[in-house]
């Protein structure tokens, strides 16, 4: 009679281990794939930029808006990527510092929309960005 109660406690024993074993299998590779998929840019050697935009309709493809503050932060990015910028049809380029843009230009608390083009590798070649009218970020 011991020895059936036995073999039932082992055998669920092995049971709950391996169920464990288990789910901390999923859970990790769960976690591992997540580290992975945003590790892809850096490791293709490129930053999350307005060209890795993921589009929930590929038919429809909706302008996003930028602040002010987002295009300035991004300037130094894209200008390295060598895509050539233009924010309400003035180009800007490597050669223009920062304060009079932020003077003339760029509107930190305003809404911006942008017009993207590629090349034929799928590249970002040039970005423009529009005011929106209105558009005050919040």
């Amino acid at each position: 009679m011991y020895r059936s109660l036995k073999d039932m406690m082992w055998l669920l024993c092995s049971t709950i281990l391996c169920m464990g074993a288990l789910i901390y299998t999923l859970d990790h590779s769960e976690r591992q794939a997540l580290v992975l998929e945003g590790m892809v840019p850096y490791i293709q050697n490129q930053k999350v930029s307005v060209n890795t935009q993921n589009w929930m309709n590929k038919a429809i493809l909706t302008q996003s808006s930028y602040a002010g503050a987002q295009i300035l932060y991004g300037l130094a990015d894209w200008l390295d990527q060598g895509v050539q910028l233009q924010v309400e049809d003035v180009p800007i380029s490597e050669v223009v510092d920062i304060p009079s843009i932020l003077k003339t230009v760029i509107e930190l608390d305003r809404s911006y929309t942008y017009d993207a083009e590629y090349d034929q590798m799928g590249q970002l070649c040039n970005l423009s960005f529009h005011l929106v009218t209105g558009g005050v970020t919040p």
